[in-house]
């Protein structure tokens, strides 16, 4: 498994700014942040570098996590509703028939894992800069209302 290691700039800046936010606003500006880079970063790519079908363009999407991090957290990619994406990414062994005549194999083509690696960068790249955009056009709504 490769490590990888990468710096969000701004942080300090940012939590400053979120401790005057309440919860549900901060959990808000999180997960619509979240939403829109993964869409940019992997969504878009992957409906784009994947051969063309109806059923598939539906079963690659964002959903929300379940687990630890379920007021925040979003996973993007392809849902289990595409079980034969399953196959185009990893292949399949040779199959034969009873009487042991080849029925042939399919390729593994790793489209859907290439696309996401190849796309961290740039989820990195939009936090760096849309998420201080983001957050002060919040801010900026905020204190118009205090100021009225």
């Amino acid at each position: 498994m490769n490590n990888f290691e990468y710096k969000i700039e701004g942080t300090k800046e940012i939590l400053e700014a979120l401790d005057v936010l309440n919860q549900k606003e901060t959990t808000n500006l999180i997960k619509s942040v979240n939403r829109k880079a993964l869409n940019i970063n992997v969504i878009k790519p992957l409906k784009s570098a994947l051969p063309y079908s109806a059923a598939t363009k539906k079963a690659i999407r964002i959903l929300s996590d379940r687990g630890e991090y379920k007021d925040t957290g979003l996973w993007a990619g392809a849902t289990t509703d595409s079980f034969w994406l399953r196959f185009l990414e990893k292949g399949t062994k040779l199959r034969t028939s009873d009487t042991g005549a080849n029925r042939g194999k399919i390729t593994p083509r790793p489209i859907i894992t290439r696309t996401i690696d190849s796309n961290t960068d740039g989820i990195i790249d939009f936090f760096n800069k849309d998420f201080g955009d983001t957050l002060a056009d919040i801010m900026q709504k905020k204190l118009k209302r205090i100021t009225k």
